[in-house]
């Protein structure tokens, strides 16, 4: 008898010591990464004197396990902490307001049986009129005059006229009842459905020495939460600086709200695994190559004639953000300068937003203002006729790093126009960003054949020769002078049987490896100036070539 005395007694100690204690906690801060983010949830907790199991519940379930931070604020020891995963109701269901509802529900019920009993009868009497108007003055010995004939007729039609009606009424009746019992119906599943949400928790064992009331805040990493970079970048004229304006584009799908944080913005890449990293041995062997063909082999003597900005200047669009209207790239990069693309620069920059935010889960993604920068740019004209009759005008940001832009992208606005929307591309090898701010309808440029010259092509032994021949047309109707570049190309042959001779370039700086043309001119207010450029292209007359 004392030995089950002893083990009940066990039993209810070690359930009273493990007994939980639930905190309700709420989210204080969260710092948000390019890939996910990381929450700190606080609440205050009674401790008693001894062991004591704390549960932070209601808690995102895609939380990383690995990353569990706590911190104690007050004289208590942490035993332990562990992550489970729990299933929450997320409505109770109100008796009072189901009680009463099924109150109406068995009120309407008995309406709609009353009126089913009286269609019931009615349709009885129905029938019972029309057998007995068969029966009226039938048979030899009828006594009926022919006014009582009528009268009786007369009865009948009135009153099966009446049931008509009344069923009528009750076919309208039962209607609307029938919609009453359906709508309270789903109103009854409604009030009396539990949904339930599976979260995570995070369970604390305390040991402390006295009772008392201590603030624990609990941290962790959740993997669906993210932001990216967004930039509004206005140009008030070209002779003053540029203001950008940062922002933020912030999501999280945890499957709870964070109501008036502090949030904080991170372009650092966190590392949840604090195990440090081991070196392991490394082989050497010999390298057998293996063939991969290259799906872009076939295509390249279609593209071997086509202006395509990669064959004029190679790697320098990674000096410009990507236009939204078929802008070429400029600028010239030596073949030193050709490196392979860098990974965006991630110093691990923190922007702290200073009025608390509310960030909604599973919603669309958020937009938040974090800063504001004034930058010192170079504007500059552009224009690649050959492509697209516009002149564009850019910003060149030299030495841009010091602002510390992550590459998103840019509404651009100029004199408070929207002109339209940039790629900010920081994976750059230059120093120096080019922005794209739209198209400036007061220049226009025009790529023409020349009218004044007539050449008829000549055959040189086994080969044919031709004259190609293009103006351009430079027109500034501004009230200011301008400086414009512009570009264009001759074609490089591919062959040896192809030759292709410059003959007139009107002054433009020449890269004879690319073929391109680029000229830097000054046009006065209201002034317009012609380049011409011409080449001869020779190849065998039997060929026929691709004509640029």
């Amino acid at each position: 008898m004392k030995q089950h005395i002893i083990i009940t007694l066990f039993l209810i100690l070690g359930i009273s010591a493990f007994a939980e204690t639930r905190l309700p906690s709420r989210i204080s801060e969260v710092t948000v990464y390019r890939s996910g983010a990381k929450l700190t949830n606080i609440a205050s907790v009674r401790l008693t004197a001894g062991s004591n199991q704390i549960v932070f519940e209601k808690l995102p379930v895609d939380m990383n396990p690995n990353s569990v931070q706590v911190r104690i604020e007050g004289k208590a020891d942490l035993l332990s902490a562990f992550f489970r995963r729990a299933t929450i109701e997320l409505n109770q269901p109100n008796g009072s307001a189901i009680k009463a509802l099924q109150d109406s529900i068995e009120t309407v019920n008995d309406r709609i049986l009353r009126l089913v009993a009286e269609n019931e009868v009615l349709s009885k009497e129905e029938s019972s009129l029309q057998e007995n108007q068969k029966r009226v003055g039938a048979g030899e010995k009828s006594t009926l005059t022919v006014n009582d004939w009528k009268e009786m007729t007369q009865y009948y039609r009135d009153r099966l006229a009446e049931i008509k009606n009344r069923q009528l009424d009750i076919s309208i009746l039962r209607r609307k009842e029938d919609r009453l019992m359906t709508a309270m119906n789903v109103r009854f599943s409604k009030l009396n459905r539990r949904e339930t949400q599976t979260s995570g928790e995070i369970v604390l064992q305390i040991e402390s020495a006295t009772a008392q009331t201590l603030n624990i805040s609990c941290i962790y990493f959740i993997t669906r939460a993210y932001w990216t970079p967004a930039y509004d970048l206005r140009a008030e004229a070209v002779d003053k600086p540029l203001r950008m304006v940062y922002k933020a584009v912030v999501s999280q799908q945890s499957g709870f709200d964070w109501q008036g944080i502090k949030l904080k913005l991170s372009s650092a890449r966190p590392l949840s695994d604090n195990n440090r990293p081991i070196l392991t041995p490394q082989s050497i062997d010999y390298y057998v190559a293996r063939y991969q063909p290259n799906l872009d082999d076939g295509l390249a003597a279609g593209r071997a004639n086509s202006y395509n900005l990669s064959q004029v200047q190679t790697e320098s669009r990674r000096d410009m953000a990507k236009p939204s209207a078929g802008l070429g790239d400029v600028g010239e990069v030596t073949d030193e300068e050709i490196k392979e693309q860098p990974e965006e620069s991630t110093s691990g920059e923190e922007f702290e937003i200073t009025a608390p935010q509310t960030i909604v889960s599973g919603t669309e993604p958020q937009t938040v203002r974090y800063k504001e920068e004034q930058m010192e740019a170079i504007y500059q004209y552009h224009a690649v006729p050959k492509l697209d009759p516009g002149v564009f005008l850019l910003a060149k940001i030299p030495n841009y790093g010091r602002y510390g832009l992550l590459s998103g992208t840019a509404q651009i606005f100029f004199k408070d126009t929207y002109v339209g929307q940039s790629e900010i591309d920081t994976k750059t090898v230059s120093d120096t960003l080019l922005l794209s701010l739209g198209r400036d309808e007061d220049i226009s440029i025009k790529r023409v054949k020349p009218t004044d010259l007539a050449y008829t092509p000549k055959f040189l032994n086994n080969y044919k020769r031709e004259l190609v021949a293009y103006d351009i047309v430079v027109k500034n109707n501004k009230k200011v002078p301008i400086n414009i570049e512009v570009l264009d190309q001759i074609p490089v042959s591919k062959q040896a049987e192809i030759t292709v001779e410059l003959e007139e370039k009107s002054g433009a700086q020449y890269t004879a490896d690319f073929g391109k043309l680029l000229w830097r001119l000054e046009i006065p207010a209201f002034g317009s100036k012609t380049l011409r450029f011409k080449y001869w292209l020779k190849y065998p007359k039997d060929k026929t070539v691709a004509k640029p």
